[in-house]
C-alpha cells in the first residue's frame, strides 16, 4: 500500500510519467509490406503522445525533491547525495558496465553488434567506458538522463536553500528557455536549458502546492484546449514532413499542459489505486531495464506476429509493448525476491 505521507496525486503522476516515458521508446510498429502509410501514422501517434515525456519525469523529480527532503526536516548534503549514488548512480553504473561487456562480448566472440548497446558500437578503451558514462550511451535511450538528473542533484543544496521569492523570480525568464533551446539526446549543455527550469517548475510547485493546483483548476479550459489544438499539429509534422520551425518547444508546450490536466484528474481521486502504486514504486527499475526489455524482444515479437498478423501495424505495436512491459515487470519482480532490498544497487528499487 502507499505510505501515508505519501502525496497521493504526485505519488501516482509518477506513474503516469514513467509509462508515458516507456511508451515513447516502446510503442514501436513494425515497418510492414503494403502498410507503410500505417506505420508512419502510428509512430507519428506515438511522437505525438509520448515523445518528450521526460518532461513529465522531470517536474516530478523536482517536486519530489523538494517535498521529500523538506518534510525530513533538517536538510543533510551527505545524506542526500549518499541517497543519489546509492539509488541513481550506483544501478546506473552497474547496468552500463553490464550492457557494454555483453556488447564487447558479443563483438569479439561472436562477430555481431547490438544495436541498443553503445549505438551498436564496442568500446574500445578505458576512454570508451568513460564517454559512455558521462554520455549516457551504454544504453542512450533511455541511460542519458541519469549524467543529466546527476548534473542537478549536485547542486541540490543550493537548490533547495533557494528562498522561494528567489526562486520565483528565476523561474519566470527560465521557463521561456525550453522554447529557445531545444533539447538534443547528446547535448547536455542543450538538455540542461531545456529541462533544468521544468525541474525548478516541480520544486516550485512542492512548494507552493495549494496555489499551483488552483492555477490549474482556473485555467484548466485553457489547457485542455491548448493540449488538444497543439497534437494534430505535432502529428502533422511527422506524418507531412517537418514544417514546424521548433518541434520541441512544440512538445513543451503540450506536455505541460497535458501533465497539468493529469494532475487535476489525478487531485480529484479519493482512493488508492494498487496499479499506479505499484507503477510509481517501481518507476526507477521499469525505468532502467525497459529499453533493455525492448532490445532482446522486438525484432523476435514483430517477425512472430507480423507472419501472424499481416498489415496490422497498430496490433502487433499494441501486442509488443504488453509483452515486452510484462517481461519486465516479472524480471524487476524476480530481482526483488532474490535480492530484497539489495536490489536498489542493481535496478533502483
Amino acid at each position: 500500500m502507499t505510505p501515508k505521507n505519501y502525496d497521493l496525486t504526485f505519488h501516482y503522476f509518477r506513474a503516469f510519467a514513467i509509462v508515458s516515458v516507456m511508451l515513447t521508446h516502446m510503442w514501436v510498429g513494425p515497418v510492414l509490406a503494403g502498410s507503410e502509410d500505417a506505420a508512419k501514422l502510428q509512430d507519428s501517434l506515438r511522437l505525438c503522445l509520448f515523445h518528450s515525456a521526460t518532461i513529465y519525469f522531470v517536474f516530478i523529480s523536482g517536486y519530489l525533491f523538494d517535498f521529500v527532503n523538506r518534510r525530513k526536516g533538517q536538510f543533510s548534503p551527505l545524506r542526500f547525495y549518499k541517497s543519489k549514488i546509492v539509488n541513481v548512480f550506483c544501478p546506473y553504473f552497474i547496468l552500463s558496465l553490464l550492457l557494454l561487456a555483453a556488447g564487447w562480448i558479443s563483438h569479439h566472440w561472436f562477430g555481431y553488434d547490438i544495436p541498443f548497446i553503445n549505438d551498436g558500437t564496442p568500446v574500445a578503451s578505458l576512454w570508451d567506458v568513460l564517454r559512455c558514462l558521462a554520455y549516457g550511451s551504454a544504453s542512450l535511450v533511455p541511460y542519458w538522463y541519469i549524467p543529466f538528473i546527476m548534473t542537478v542533484f549536485s547542486v541540490g543544496p543550493l537548490i533547495f536553500h533557494l528562498p522561494t521569492g528567489l526562486l520565483q523570480k528565476i523561474l519566470l525568464p527560465a521557463s521561456v528557455l525550453p522554447l529557445m533551446v531545444p533539447r538534443l539526446l547528446v547535448s547536455p549543455l542543450r538538455n540542461l536549458c531545456f529541462f533544468v527550469p521544468i525541474f525548478l517548475m516541480g520544486v516550485y510547485c512542492a512548494r507552493n502546492r495549494d496555489a499551483c493546483m488552483a492555477f490549474i483548476r482556473r485555467h484548466l479550459s485553457a489547457i485542455r484546449v491548448t493540449a488538444v489544438l497543439t497534437s494534430p499539429l505535432i502529428v502533422a509534422d511527422h506524418y507531412f514532413g517537418s514544417f514546424m520551425p521548433n518541434i520541441e518547444g512544440a512538445y513543451y508546450v503540450q506536455k505541460l499542459c497535458i501533465g497539468s490536466w493529469v494532475l487535476e484528474l489525478l487531485e480529484g481521486m479519493d482512493r488508492e489505486v494498487l496499479a499506479l502504486d505499484f507503477l510509481a514504486r517501481y518507476s526507477f527499475p521499469l525505468f532502467f531495464l525497459h529499453a533493455i526489455f525492448q532490445g532482446i524482444f522486438q525484432a523476435p515479437l514483430f517477425q512472430v506476429l507480423g507472419a501472424a498478423l499481416p498489415g496490422q501495424v497498430f496490433t502487433i505495436a499494441n501486442l509488443t509493448v504488453t509483452v515486452e512491459i510484462a517481461l519486465c515487470i516479472l524480471c524487476i519482480l524476480g530481482i526483488k525476491k532474490v535480492m530484497g532490498k539489495r536490489s536498489r544497487y542493481l535496478i533502483g528499487g
